[in-house]
């Protein structure tokens, strides 16, 4: 059941995350070694999963924990997914209907916090911007397909498809009402990350030691410490770089991670390189030279989100808006010289030293 649609999320595959090592061991000589790992691992949303435990408990075994995830992730599928034609957002965004629409309540709370965060960046993360990805052929295509460049009329025409001004709100009855009948909801670029949070909460419900570990194709969420009480010591990887090569090391406690990246997916054409992250507002991919974004939040949902939309904004906007709320952002930006990055005051605070 795949919710990772490439409609919305423009920010597929984005950091390799190695977490691997640095969550199943500390990176110093002298801390004795982590008892065995209580690892359970699997598919979901059209990437993989993979949960790590500092304990069991005396009423648990890592089959009936793999269960319980595995229920949870399919019942997440079941309301949010656009590849399953009977989920409750398939059942909305088929309907031609511009009424008023009620919904499941789980499904119109992720959309309302979509929706907080499209007001709170300008448009820069907007959960209705699918046409716009289609249209420059980053959303399902045959690869056998020479690329081409939309025209300014079509880019026009998508445009008015699309906007999260367009889809409308009810918190008292849980309904949504679009301006249009076209009008297409994807939340591939905030559900991963509101998985995790929900199979942190799930597992919280059970004595699992001091915490663990939630990774859904790339995102993270942390609950305490790893069994040696030490915290969660994630790497991150260097754009354009050879594999395991990081670009910083960083510690979790209560804390998740997302990341946006724009270099594994693109095309060129006559020497020009057209990203797969589109702006919503111009329904164009963007021009600036921000490569890729981490954010690092109390809940994975919120990161997911801002991630990508601050790779929309670019790196000077990114920053401003990131020191403004307050968040933990480190932005990574390809220049003529090199990868640099740049760091909050916030996020340089979790940066494992040497």
């Amino acid at each position: 059941m795949n919710l990772q649609s490439p409609v919305v999320k423009f920010t597929l595959c984005l950091f390799v995350i190695f977490f691997g090592l640095w969550c199943l061991r500390s990176t110093e000589p002298a801390t004795p070694p982590s008892p065995p790992a209580l690892v359970i691992h699997g598919t979901t949303m059209g990437t993989t999963y993979r949960v790590v435990l500092a304990d069991l408990g005396d009423d648990l075994t890592l089959e009936s924990v793999q269960q319980q995830v595995e229920q949870r992730l399919q019942a997440i599928n079941q309301t949010m997914s656009t590849y399953i034609d009977d989920s409750d957002l398939s059942q909305f965004n088929q309907s031609r209907s511009t009424d008023w629409q009620q919904v499941s309540e789980e499904l119109f709370q992720l959309i309302q916090r979509a929706h907080t965060i499209s007001e709170a960046t300008g448009g820069a993360f907007d959960i209705t911007v699918g046409p716009a990805v289609n249209l420059w052929q980053f959303g399902p295509r045959d690869s056998s397909q020479e690329r081409t460049l939309p025209s300014d009329s079509a880019i026009a025409t998508v445009k008015e498809k699309i906007g999260y001004q367009h889809l409308h709100l009810d918190s008292e009855n849980h309904s949504l009402k679009k301006d249009f009948a076209e009008l297409y909801v994807d939340l591939s670029a905030i559900a991963k990350g509101y998985a995790v949070d929900e199979i942190i909460s799930l597992l919280q419900q059970h004595p699992i030691g001091d915490g663990c570990l939630v990774e859904i194709g790339g995102e993270i969420g942390t609950i305490g410490l790893r069994a040696d009480g030490t915290p969660w010591r994630i790497g991150i990887q260097q754009p354009d770089a050879a594999p395991g090569t990081l670009s910083t090391q960083i510690k979790l406690v209560d804390q998740a991670m997302a990341t946006s990246g724009d270099y594994f997916n693109f095309f060129e054409v006559d020497g020009v390189r057209y990203s797969h992250t589109i702006d919503p507002v111009t329904a164009r991919p963007v021009t600036h030279n921000l490569t890729s974004t981490v954010v690092i939040t109390k809940n994975c949902a919120e990161a997911d989100a801002w991630a990508t939309a601050l790779l929309v904004l670019g790196p000077i906007q990114a920053y401003d808006i990131a020191k403004q709320h307050g968040l933990a952002v480190m932005l990574l930006e390809r220049t003529e010289s090199g990868i640099i990055s740049k760091q909050t005051p916030a996020f340089e605070t979790l940066v494992e030293k040497d």
